[in-house]
């Protein structure tokens, strides 16, 4: 597991981020206690003052992987990772928040495969996580203010400059019809997709709410896709295709 300082923002920048309306929050005062209870080994209060930081509305992927760490240290490997993987959605390009990632998930119990993948279909994800969506829509931005003055050029451009400048029209709008996908993928990604992780030491998916039948049984730290929520109940599927329900109590969303 790589490791940082637990809290390598100052306080200063802290009251930067803090909403308006948490301002009246003793967040300067968390942060220095969960710092000094986290370099003293006490890993379950600094979770606490983690936990209270976030509770103030202060939404940090720096506070989340920090609060993975103190979870991990005290061998709530279910509740780390659903820490790390809410930092993860707040900063996907975050090379210490992926590892830990990988570095919890190998204490886990499940050992799931993702499902293969072609050379195709592996350059095309690396290319859609290359940027982050902020990036992406900046770059659109620009993008389409390229293809704005290309069009204005054109209409006082010479016949032979004009068809350079079609050409050059044509490979931007191929960029950013693919730049486009990408950025309305990782929308729809994070309004309508929905995942989890098994807080319980196991966990059994039954074939229905209540249920008798058990489909399949998973583990601490395990990550599925959530499809939908029925009560105490939440419709869910594993990467392999195999689905049931189980009890939301049990999951943490991220």
């Amino acid at each position: 597991m790589t490791t940082r300082p637990l809290f390598f923002f100052v306080a200063l920048l802290f009251s930067f981020l803090v909403p308006e309306r948490t301002v009246s929050a003793p967040v300067n005062f968390w942060f220095e206690k969960a710092n000094s209870l986290y370099e003293h080994q006490s890993y379950d209060s600094a979770a606490y003052f983690c936990e209270q930081i976030l509770s103030a509305g202060l939404s940090n992927s720096a506070v989340y992987y920090n609060l993975g760490n103190s979870y991990f240290r005290l061998k709530k490997v279910g509740l780390a990772l659903l820490a790390y993987e809410r930092a993860h959605r707040l900063s996907p390009n975050d090379p210490e928040i992926v590892a830990n990632i990988k570095f919890a998930t190998s204490a886990i119990i499940d050992r799931i495969p993702a499902p293969e993948q072609t050379f195709f279909e592996t350059a095309l994800l690396r290319l859609h996580r290359l940027l982050s969506l902020n990036a992406q829509l900046w770059f659109l931005f620009f993008l389409l203010l390229s293809l704005a003055i290309l069009f204005a050029a054109s209409m006082y451009a010479s016949q032979n400059a004009r068809l350079w400048i079609v050409y050059l029209s044509c490979l931007l709008l191929l960029i950013t019809g693919a730049v486009g996908t990408s950025a309305g993928m990782k929308i729809y990604n994070s309004e309508r997709v929905e995942y989890a992780i098994v807080l319980s030491p196991s966990l059994d998916a039954k074939n229905e709410p209540n249920g008798a039948k058990v489909i399949f049984t998973v583990h601490e730290g395990t990550k599925f896709r959530v499809h939908k929520s029925v009560n105490d109940w939440s419709y869910v599927s594993l990467p392999t295709g195999l689905s049931g329900w189980v009890l939301s109590s049990s999951i943490g969303k991220i």
